[in-house]
């Protein structure tokens, strides 16, 4: 018997970035440069903090948003570190921090309605508009505008079915992040077309160039989600764990679609989360400057090479130009994982202006990124 698929998900692709690790995996000596993995270890004042809590075995279910001790921590350290002033009460607790856009598209939009997500973008956020219903509106972020918004373009591209916008400073795959004067114009036009604002700020702490603006300093809290991951800031990334601040109006409804789904984060994660707000300062910006460096390694050797380049102002990779080596992005990659056996992600999967670009994760060990970047130098001939 034949079993039929949802046409939604039948149309879906699979991301080129799993294609490509499924591939590397095969291959014992590769590199892993297309995923966007941090290679440090869950710190270990986070597992020697758990070890009463766990020991005692007393690990249940816990309310969906989360338990309230978290919550009102990461209440008083947005307070703390940020001078945003939020309730423990507007906080929710993720099974990581994808879950919050997931939430936010089934939540707020209706079948045919629009969200505006930007191109190159995270490809998962493509897919989960589709299997929520909604239609992707691309805002598109290219080379010859410094991969920043064109509101012009944007405003000429809404409609009344568009509901929402969704903003991912710094980005992936690209590494941008975008200027205070972007933010205003965002939540400019977030006021002008009455949109309700998902702002991806997973790689908050990840800055090298210039400095990270948070939407929550332009935008009324009533329009605005905001998302953070404890997966980057405090590399727990297999513990899935990350929060989102929500409007008072929204909570309730939110929360329906996240008990249908998962009725609640793992408590042990939660705990965990919990203890890593605690962790020094100086120790994430240690994993902060490691990764600058490999970033600065990356991009000054393959420029070396006659790669063209775009410097990331922060995250977690760096995205090159191969459109002069005349093959697709998905071919390129398969053919660099054959010849030197190193993965990357094709750029075609981050979006429809994506193609003839490729993106190289820099959350590596050191040792790794350099011979990634020697062994992508020395198949450049070849290919």
């Amino acid at each position: 018997m034949m079993v039929n698929i949802a046409e939604d998900v039948a149309r879906l692709p699979r991301s080129g970035i799993r294609e490509l690790m499924g591939l590397a995996l095969t291959i014992p000596d590769a590199i892993h440069l297309e995923i966007g993995e941090p290679h440090f270890p869950t710190p270990s004042f986070i597992l020697d903090g758990l070890k009463e809590f766990y020991s005692k075995g007393d690990i249940k279910y816990t309310p969906t948003v989360g338990i309230h001790s978290l919550r009102d921590k990461i209440a008083k350290k947005l307070l703390k570190d940020k001078n945003w002033r939020v309730e423990a009460d507007d906080v929710v607790i993720l099974p990581g921090s994808l879950f919050g856009t997931v939430v936010a598209f089934r939540t707020i939009l209706d079948p045919g309605d629009e969200a505006l997500i930007p191109d190159p973008g995270f490809t998962n956020h493509f897919s989960q508009v589709e299997l929520s219903g909604g239609r992707i509106k691309r805002y598109f972020l290219l080379p010859e505008n410094n991969y920043l918004p064109d509101f012009e373009s944007i405003r000429k591209s809404i409609t009344s079915r568009t509901k929402m916008i969704l903003v991912n400073t710094p980005s992936n795959p690209l590494g941008v992040v975008f200027p205070e004067e972007v933010m205003k114009s965002i939540s400019d036009l977030a006021e002008e077309y009455n949109l309700v604002v998902v702002s991806d700020e997973a790689y908050e702490k990840y800055i090298y160039q210039g400095e990270h603006f948070g939407m929550y300093r332009y935008v009324r809290p009533e329009r605005l989600i905001s998302i953070f991951s404890f997966s980057k800031t405090y590399a727990l990334t297999g513990w899935r764990v990350g929060y989102m601040v929500v409007p008072k109006d929204l909570l309730i409804h939110l929360m329906k679609v996240s008990e249908y789904l998962i009725a609640c984060t793992s408590h042990l994660s939660q705990k965990a989360a919990e203890i890593a707000l605690d962790m020094p300062e100086e120790e994430i910006q240690r994993m902060v400057d490691s990764y600058r460096q490999n970033c600065e390694l990356c991009c000054s050797g393959l420029e070396d090479a006659g790669f063209k380049v775009y410097r990331p102002g922060g995250g977690y990779y760096v995205w090159v130009d191969i459109r002069e080596f005349g093959m697709k992005s998905l071919e390129f990659c398969k053919k660099l994982l054959q010849k030197s056996h190193v993965a990357v992600a094709p750029g075609d999967t981050f979006g429809q202006s994506s193609d003839g670009f490729i993106r190289i994760s820099i959350c590596r060990k050191k040792g790794e990124i350099e011979e990634g970047i020697k062994r992508i130098i020395a198949a450049r001939s070849e290919l």
